[in-house]
């Protein structure tokens, strides 16, 4: 039988279903019921082997047969105590396991604690983009992490350029593509414009021009009340989320306000700002449910 992680739950809950077995309980112990109903089978195939054990239930049969005719005595008892033996001997374990079948006792009902364990990672880019140029940056984030936030920045500025746009600046487009991240749709987005036209000619403002925030709804971390199975369940649609390509297109177009007046440096520097939180979750059963009143 293959080993435990090359099982999913719902493969495990499918095979306990269709061997007419319980497919309640977490997911070792679903592992151990059904690893233990394969060495019953084996242990029942091999004690039961007529050539192992040197039983053969036709030759019995047709000895007591014999023996009964030939007394003529008490033929109909004889015959039915010989077919009640070879019947149990048979089919003993399986009218066993009719009449007194295993009795799964029922999930434990506990109120759950969940805690996160929390990282920030921050990568600051500086690059010089050429007007009616793209710069593509990707965040590849690998499995098995789970992301629960993460922040795209850009700002920029020429030192050269005037206030307004008098000389020239920059038309600057920043886009996040998620098509590729693992579960992106459980995250809200709150974001700027992707494009800006704005010009900086002292590069005096604190803040990104173009920013994108995506952030995680996790569920309530505290008082969860039900099984262990369930506890564990209610974090499984969470299980490598982010993780994926986050792809980053920063762009630069030649923009003025005074029809072909020239862009003064063909281009713009740009400051990218990637930071994404890691997270793991721990879990702690905290106290069995309130009795109801």
């Amino acid at each position: 039988m293959e080993p435990i992680d090359e099982w999913t739950v719902d493969e495990l809950k499918d095979e306990l279903k269709d061997l007419g077995l319980s497919n309640g309980g977490n997911k070792e112990e679903l592992y151990n019921r059904l690893l233990e109903y394969e060495e019953e089978e084996e242990w029942g195939e091999d004690d039961w082997d007529e050539e192992d054990s040197g039983f053969d239930a036709s030759e019995m049969m047709a000895s007591l047969t014999g023996v009964a005719l030939r007394n003529r005595v008490a033929i109909a008892a004889v015959l039915g105590v010989a077919m009640l033996v070879a019947a149990v001997i048979v089919a003993g374990p399986a009218v066993l396991d009719m009449l007194m079948p295993d009795k799964e006792a029922e999930p434990e009902v506990n109120v759950w604690e969940f805690t996160l364990e929390e990282r920030n990672q921050t990568d600051v880019q500086s690059f010089f983009i050429n007007d009616d140029a793209t710069e593509n940056v990707v965040l590849s984030i690998p499995l098995p992490r789970n992301i629960s936030s993460v922040y795209v920045g850009a700002y920029w500025g020429e030192e050269d350029e005037q206030p307004g746009g008098i000389v020239g600046c920059d038309k600057v487009t920043v886009e996040v593509y998620d098509s590729s991240v693992n579960k992106s749709n459980l995250y809200s987005l709150s974001n700027t414009d992707a494009m800006s036209q704005d010009c900086d000619a002292d590069k005096t403002e604190p803040w990104d021009k173009i920013w994108y925030q995506y952030t995680l709804n996790l569920p309530n971390m505290t008082g969860f009340e039900g099984t262990q199975e369930e506890a564990f369940a209610l974090w499984e649609q969470y299980d490598g989320i982010g993780t994926g390509e986050w792809r980053i297109d920063v762009s630069v177009d030649v923009y003025t306000l005074w029809g072909t007046v020239c862009d003064c440096e063909d281009g713009e520097e740009v400051r990218l700002t990637i930071s994404y939180i890691e997270y793991t979750v721990s879990t702690a059963k905290i106290a069995p449910p309130a009795p109801a009143e």
